[in-house]
């Protein structure tokens, strides 16, 4: 029903690649937008819906929606439009992995590895929410880790903005019920606080391991709302700080009314329960609690792109733990940012040899090769990583996008070479 592959582009725009899967409107590809010379992820319309004005029209709102957000923890709007009777949405690509996978592999998480997941989280739905704009599909599946760690929060394909008077194309309930609240899943008007409902239940089962609301259709899933028959998360993992089930069980209450007003309360909130959670969590991977805040209030500033403050802070870091791999990956991250090569490829050299066998500090290290241009050096480190890990996805999309290059610069060469050479002038006063 979707494209072929390969055989659809837009001139000097686009180029679809390979198909990532489809749905219920359409097919998703990665791309390559040739402006901006990046890997897209490409959603289509099936040619069956391309002439029906319901489904066009929710089409173009979710490309308005993505052209009204700019946040780094939200995936950014690259094109969109319509070609050859598809129309299209590009966005950037994103390589990591969905939530929803690495929480089946992982279980429950540690305190502030679910923080550090959740925090970026809520604040992307918040600014959705300064734009007027309600999710109205939050779940793990629709959030992605990038490979440096990075919370991107995906699909407002069904979002919902204040002044929407369009109606949804089958008249049904639009978003997936497990994490839909109440109101919702009865069809009822929903605002800023239906998505903090389903915030609460991501953090729930970040924290537990296991989803909140049991039962396998919407309608078992709405009466154990109604109920109130969401076990408490202590229930299942007794080690969660009390004050942080509290601010769970406060997100996720039946009436709208008695959950936090918006994101930034929220947040405030989480803000002054930290320290229980960060005493929780031990000492940490720097050793003390500490330290490890210390490290933590680096990675967020580097996140933030605020890198002056994430050097300053590492390296006040770097005085007392010199032998941390984990905080020499950080420093070539930032050094990598400020545009420093030599100082981030040494750190990242004394990361791996620090930490031999750990696969992602080499990744890093190979993206940050690539990233600063070094794309011979990028090319043989991925190589050795793909040698041992011949299925990794990161590691294939950036041999992907190497290959790319390189076809098209044998591409311009060879323009080059068969190009005629102009024909000399005459001197002066002859014809």
């Amino acid at each position: 029903m979707g494209l072929k592959l390969r055989d659809w582009f837009v001139p000097d725009v686009l180029l679809a690649l390979d198909e990532l899967g489809s749905g219920g409107m359409g097919a998703v590809y990665v791309g390559y937008h040739m402006p901006g010379k990046e890997l897209v992820a490409i959603k289509t319309l099936f040619p069956e819906f391309s002439k029906d004005e319901a489904y066009i029209l929710r089409f173009r709102r979710e490309a308005a929606v993505y052209q009204k957000l700019c946040h780094p923890n939200i995936v950014r709007y690259v094109d969109s439009g319509l070609h050859d009777g598809t129309h299209f949405i590009a966005l950037e690509f994103i390589h990591g992995r969905a939530l929803d996978e690495l929480m089946k592999e992982k279980g429950s998480y540690p305190v502030q590895q679910a923080l550090d997941i959740f925090e970026p989280l809520a604040e992307a739905v918040g600014h959705s929410h300064e734009k007027s704009i309600i999710h109205r599909d939050l779940k793990p599946q629709n959030v992605v880790i990038s490979e440096d760690g990075v919370v991107k929060l995906l699909d407002f394909g069904i979002a919902q903005a204040d002044d929407d008077i369009v109606k949804t194309v089958t008249g049904s309930i639009l978003g997936t019920f497990f994490y839909a609240p109440p109101e919702q899943n009865q069809g009822k008007k929903v605002d800023r606080r239906s998505d903090i409902y389903a915030l609460g239940l991501i953090l729930y089962e970040l924290l537990t391991g296991k989803r909140a609301l049991a039962g396998t259709d919407l309608m078992q899933v709405t009466l154990t709302q109604m109920k109130g028959q969401i076990p408490r998360p202590t229930t299942i993992k007794p080690d969660i700080p009390p004050a942080l089930e509290k601010l769970i069980m406060k997100c996720i209450e039946r009436d709208p009314a008695n959950r936090p007003g918006d994101c930034k309360e929220l947040l405030t909130e989480l803000q002054a329960i930290k320290a229980d959670a960060r005493a929780l969590s031990g000492a940490g991977s720097m050793g003390s609690a500490e330290l490890t805040e210390l490290f933590e209030k680096a990675k967020t500033a580097h996140l933030k792109k605020e890198l002056d403050s994430a050097l300053k802070l590492a390296l006040e870091l770097l005085e007392k733990k010199k032998d941390s791999a984990e905080l020499h990956n950080l420093l070539g991250k930032i050094y990598m940012d400020k545009k420093t090569p030599f100082q981030a490829i040494d750190h990242f050299k004394q990361a791996q040899s620090l930490a031999p066998k750990e696969r992602q500090f080499q990744i890093d290290y190979a993206i940050a090769l690539f990233k600063m241009d070094m794309v011979d050096k990028a090319k043989a480190e991925f190589k050795k990583i793909a040698e041992r890990d011949p299925e990794n996805i990161y590691v294939k999309s950036y041999l992907n996008q190497i290959r790319t290059r390189e076809e098209q610069a044998l591409k311009q060469r060879e323009q080059t070479l068969t190009k005629k050479p102009a024909a000399p002038k005459p001197p002066d006063g002859q014809k």
